[in-house]
């Protein structure tokens, strides 16, 4: 049975539409471009979340409703199907909220990932995009699908990037146009060693950032952020240092909530470093590294 779009008012399209679950609404975004177009006016800004996932071999596009638990649903794999070019999974939950479509290019997998990906995006570009770059996604089509991303103003909730090496000048980008309060970006990819950011007038301002191989960061431009973790060796992590940095996480108007800071030997005497702030102060900062939760904490990991 054939879906009557053309004998409907957009009105009346637009209230099915948004009455739909998830699979339906994906299969009908498939159905046709018209179809596509329809999806596309009709889901309401910020109310599905879709993640897009780039491999070496493939595409995964995953789709469900803002805040949407997929650990917790029972999933229901469809019968793979498998062509001369490439191999397609399928799988739905059962309640209907949750989509996860896979798939693996035998050739010219960059060509037919580019295309699921502008395909996928502009029909759900009222959604929160999670994108995560893995590890042998190559730096040239990441950067691409990124400043695609950014030109058409999508909204960027988690990026993961994740590629084995990058070039300065990418991080840089990828930091510069991220920057948002609502953005959270995970970076574990090896850059040159002599690297420095160069952060906007006020800092960098993310929900989270989390950095793998953080050399290059300097905890002070970073302030702005949420949270912030930070792995690997990051130089001028003195005692003078870090309790200078704590009396300005305290003393400053900061969003900073949890600062988590590698250590890789602990100071025996852990005073030394919040020498200089008050006994309450102290007492917050030292209970937080056994993991008492506070509204603002420094962790530290050995």
């Amino acid at each position: 049975m054939s879906f009557p779009l053309r004998r409907l008012p957009f009105l009346a399209i637009n209230e099915v539409i948004q009455s739909m679950d998830t699979r339906a609404i994906f299969f009908l975004s498939v159905l046709s471009k018209k179809s596509a177009n329809f999806v596309m006016l009709s889901i309401p800004r910020n109310s599905l979340s879709a993640n897009f996932t780039f491999r070496k071999n493939g595409f995964l596009f995953e789709l469900m409703p803002k805040g949407f638990q997929k650990q917790t649903a029972d999933i229901i794999p469809e019968v793979p199907y498998i062509s001369e070019r490439a191999s397609e999974i399928k799988e739905f939950s059962d309640c209907g909220l949750y989509v996860k479509c896979g798939w693996t290019y035998f050739s010219e997998v960059e060509k037919y990932t580019r295309k699921l990906f502008y395909r996928f995006s502009k029909t759900f570009k009222n959604s929160k995009f999670h994108i995560k770059l893995e590890y042998d996604t190559r730096e040239e089509l990441a950067m691409e699908i990124m400043r695609f991303a950014w030109g058409n103003d999508f909204l960027l909730n988690r990026i993961y990037f994740y590629l084995h090496n990058s070039s300065s000048e990418s991080i840089q980008e990828l930091l510069n146009r991220c920057n948002d309060p609502h953005t959270s970006l995970f970076i574990r990819t090896k850059l040159p060693k002599g690297f420095r950011c160069t952060p906007p007038p006020g800092g960098f301002k993310f929900e989270t950032l989390s950095v793998n191989y953080a050399h290059w960061v300097n905890p002070d431009d970073f302030l702005q952020c949420r949270v912030v973790s930070l792995w690997g060796r990051v130089p001028r992590l003195t005692v003078k240092y870090v309790n200078e940095l704590l009396k300005k996480i305290v003393n400053s108007e900061c969003r900073l909530e949890n600062f988590a800071l590698p250590l890789w030997k602990m100071p025996r005497d852990f005073a030394q470093i919040v020498r200089g702030l008050s006994v309450k102060e102290g007492k917050h900062f030292w209970d937080s590294v056994f993991g008492t939760f506070a509204f603002k904490y420094l962790l530290f990991c050995k």
